[in-house]
Formats: structure tokens, C-alpha cells, sequence
């Protein structure tokens, strides 16, 4: 084999695996070996001979794991971290966000998803659901030269960027020429990564009060036909509620008109929920649909926590997502993870509501199985690419640890640790994180860029902004900003 990380704990996610115990498949002194990007060998330690292994790599005293899965990003608006934040829901999109966000130029969206997929790689991830209009610029410029594994989902919408004229129970004026421009790019994205091992494209129709019913009836009958993904946010707070009363009648609701419509079915992953209703979120897990929660965002931007907890009661698949860094602040899987958990049980008031071994499920099988690539990656299991992530259970953060009576290394790493205790991340059997840092990247120079271009476009937006007049305008004239 090609690679093989020997004496480690691992915690598989797959519990069929040979000296495997409990639901994550923990594996106490184990080992997982790969031979072109493919797990050949997952199980005790001292059933594989190092000396079968080109390579060996030393787990002694870390915890060994699949690799993250994020599930929903939007990577280019990290050029953008702090522009939108603290502010009424109803404002955060086209009063705060977007007068910013219009002065960004392409080539500032390529910066911004290069700081995503940096920050994402130092916390584990090796997985994205990236999600953007003309993704497949990110995928080439950014992505796939740095080998992360990536879900890319063009982004589909027949409403215009500037929507600050209208008022908010105004519908959205529809493009219908800019929809099938935009269908027309998620057709060449999977025609164009057909063959590539490390993308699967995604349609991305983005909310149903930005696409025609006809349009997005399209779009479903071609995943449907072709077994592809359809990536959606569905229920998404104050905003769209309103947006889909104005457009359809008072008392209709996105799930609603879907439901009506027949646009439900195990080909939608369903982003954010949280304006859904119990039976509605009921409904939507018994068709099938996925779900993918972004806690840091929703919080953040509505105030209120994603139905995670809710929706695995359906029996629904759910995945967590990161969303965009404006707002809640960034793409660290780990932290994410923590704050899923916590404001889960906050909300719930009950603290068992997500369990470590619960924010793991989400963060790997969970993530793979909302994406439709869990046949791929979620587990380290024979058969499956090897995405592995290597743990130092020596960081403060998560020191000490003990494998008896019970693993400590599970609850220290989901609600202590940062990205500092990511020693190792390998990608389809590739390292892309080292001791060392992020293979071939200089962060330092990447990090310069950024800082250059949001001078500029912030700069370029403070006419806009201002006029727009939303909340944080007094926050910066009070010198709160």
C-alpha cells in the first residue's frame, strides 16, 4: 500500500469494521492504509505489516477520523468577513451584505473562497459544498489545485444582484432569460467533471421566491432523470416567507408550494429549515429530502437554531455547513461542530440534544450522505477514497485524554478543540496538511491579498452602503465599528 497510519485511535464512523466497537466504529490501537487514493486497510494495528506500507505514518497519540464534510459554503464572500453582522434579519441580505458584496470584482470571489478552502483544510475538512454562481471558476482556480474534494453547485436565480429598491413584501422581479442562462452553466459543470474523481456537480436553484415554478420544474425533472442533486435554500426565515406570500398568496410557504407542486423527493438537499413548521420539516423527512443546518449562520443572521435535532427525530439525513463567513464568521469545521452541539442544546433545553458522537455523525457519514457521495467518503472503510484526518491529542485544547473507562477524545475534540490539534489531513489519499502547515500554500501571501482587496471593495462600497441604510450604519457612526 501506498500510505498506511498505524497506532492511532481510530473512530471509523463504520461499524463493521473488523476489531471495531460501538456506533462510530472506534477501533482502540488501529490502523487505515490506502493505495491510489483507495482504503485497502482499516482495522487493529497489529494486523497489518508496516512493512507492506511505502509510507508510514505515526498515530501514536492522536485520533484518527474521516475527514470533514461541509456541506454548504458560500467560499467567495469570506474577501467579505465583517461586512454584514448584528443586524435585523429583513436587512442582513440587501441593506448590509449586499451594497458590499456588489463591488466585488471575480477575481476578489477567487481570493475569498482561496481564505475558505485555507481555513477549511486547517480544521479537517476535505469536503465542500460549494455553492456559487460560475462555480466552476472556484473549482479550477482555487479547489481542485489545492485537491480538496468539492460538491459544486452552480448557483440558479432569475431575480436581479440590486434588490434594495423593492420592499420587502414587493415579489421579486424574474428573469427568466437569466435562468436558463445560469441552467445552461450547471449543464456544462457536469458535463465538464463527468470524470474527475474529486467533483460532483450539483444544481443550485437557489430559493423558490428567486425561480419560476416552470424553471425549477425543469430542474427537478432533470435531476430526477439523471440521479442528481438538487441544492436549494428552502425555508430560510423572514424574508422568503414573506417574499412566497407575496408571490403566491397569503398563508403559502415554500415546503407548501413544493409539496404541491410534486418537487419533494430524495434528489432535494434542503438548506436551513428554520422557517419550516414541525409538520412541514415531518413531511419533508418522510419524502426524502436531505437537510443541511448551518447553526453559526442562522444564528447569526436570524436569531434562531437551525431544526437539526428536529429533523434527525424525523428520521431525515442531516449534514452542518459553515454557509458564508459574513455574519457568523468563518469555516472552521471544528468550531462549527461545538456550536452546533451548543446552541442545540440551548435550544432544545436539554443537553443531551446533540451529543459528541452525534456532531461527529453530522460532520462525516451525515455530511456524505446529504451531498450523495457517501458511496465515496463519511467513513474509513475498505473500498472508500481516503479522506483521513489526523488529531493531536497532545494540544492543550483537548489534553488530557483517556481511553478507559470510556474515549475522553471524542467529547474533547467536538467541544474543545481548534484547528491547532489538525496534524495531518489527506485528500483521496493526498496530504494536503502537514506539521508543517498547508502543503505548497503560503497563507501569508494569500491572507496579504485578501486584506488588499477588502481595503478596496469596502472602500468602493461606503457610498452604497451608507445609502442603503441599514442598522450598522448607526453601529459605525455610534463608534461601535
Amino acid at each position: 500500500m501506498d500510505t498506511l497510519v498505524t497506532d492511532t485511535l481510530l473512530v471509523t464512523m463504520d461499524p463493521t469494521v473488523p476489531g471495531a466497537t460501538g456506533d462510530l466504529g472506534i477501533v482502540d490501537d488501529g490502523a487505515v492504509g490506502w493505495t491510489d487514493g483507495e482504503i485497502t486497510y482499516v482495522g487493529p494495528a497489529a494486523e497489518v505489516e508496516t512493512a507492506d506500507a511505502d509510507r508510514t505514518v505515526n498515530g501514536d497519540g492522536c485520533l484518527t477520523l474521516p475527514g470533514f464534510v461541509n456541506a454548504h459554503v458560500h467560499g467567495r464572500h469570506t474577501l467579505l468577513r465583517g461586512a454584514a453582522q448584528d443586524v435585523p434579519e429583513i436587512e442582513w441580505m440587501t441593506r448590509a451584505l449586499g451594497p458590499v458584496a456588489s463591488h466585488a470584482t471575480p477575481e476578489d470571489g477567487v481570493v475569498g473562497a482561496k481564505l475558505t478552502a485555507i481555513e477549511a483544510l486547517a480544521s479537517g475538512t476535505t469536503t465542500l459544498g460549494e455553492y456559487a454562481e460560475g462555480v466552476a471558476t472556484l473549482v479550477e482556480r482555487v479547489y481542485r489545485p489545492l485537491g480538496l474534494r468539492v460538491v459544486a453547485t452552480e448557483t440558479i436565480n432569475e431575480v436581479p444582484d440590486d434588490r434594495t429598491d423593492g420592499g420587502p413584501d414587493e415579489p421579486y422581479s424574474f428573469d427568466r432569460g437569466a435562468g436558463e442562462t445560469a441552467l445552461e452553466r450547471a449543464e456544462a459543470l457536469f458535463e465538464r467533471f463527468a470524470d474527475d474523481s474529486l467533483v460532483t456537480p450539483a444544481y443550485g436553484p437557489q430559493a423558490l421566491d428567486m425561480v419560476s415554478l416552470d424553471l425549477l420544474e425543469t430542474i427537478t425533472d432533470r435531476a430526477r432523470r439523471g440521479d442528481r442533486t438538487v441544492h436549494m435554500h428552502v425555508a430560510q426565515g423572514d424574508r422568503e416567507r414573506r417574499q412566497i406570500a407575496a408571490r403566491y398568496g397569503e398563508g403559502a410557504t415554500t415546503v407548501g408550494v413544493l409539496h404541491d407542486e410534486r418537487l419533494l423527493g430524495d434528489h432535494l438537499l434542503a438548506a436551513h429549515l428554520h422557517g419550516a413548521t414541525p409538520g412541514e420539516r415531518e413531511r419533508l423527512a418522510d419524502a426524502g429530502v436531505r437537510m443541511v443546518g448551518c447553526p453559526s449562520s442562522i444564528v447569526a443572521i436570524d436569531g434562531i437554531v437551525p431544526p437539526i435535532v428536529e429533523y434527525r427525530e424525523h428520521g431525515g439525513v442531516v449534514a452542518f455547513g459553515t454557509d458564508q463567513a459574513p455574519g457568523p464568521g468563518g469555516h472552521d469545521a471544528l468550531r462549527e461542530l461545538r456550536t452546533t452541539s451548543m446552541v442545540s442544546k440551548a435550544e432544545r433545553g436539554d443537553p443531551t440534544a446533540i451529543d459528541a458522537a452525534a456532531a461527529l455523525e453530522l460532520a462525516t457519514i451525515g455530511g456524505a450522505r446529504a451531498l450523495g457521495i457517501a458511496d465515496r467518503v463519511g467513513s474509513l472503510s475498505p473500498g472508500k477514497r481516503a479522506d483521513v484526518v489526523v488529531c493531536d491529542l497532545g494540544r492543550p485544547s483537548v489534553a488530557p485524554t483517556v481511553r478507559s473507562p470510556f474515549h475522553t477524545a471524542i467529547p474533547n475534540l467536538v467541544y474543545g478543540a481548534g484547528s491547532d490539534v489538525v496534524r495531518d489531513v489527506f485528500v483521496d489519499g493526498v496530504q494536503l496538511v502537514s506539521p508543517g502547515g498547508i502543503v505548497g500554500v503560503d497563507v501569508g501571501d494569500v491572507v496579504s491579498e485578501a486584506r488588499r482587496r477588502a481595503e478596496r471593495v469596502f472602500a468602493d462600497a461606503e457610498t452604497d452602503w451608507r445609502a442603503a441604510g441599514s442598522t450598522m450604519v448607526d453601529a459605525v457612526d455610534n463608534g461601535r465599528l
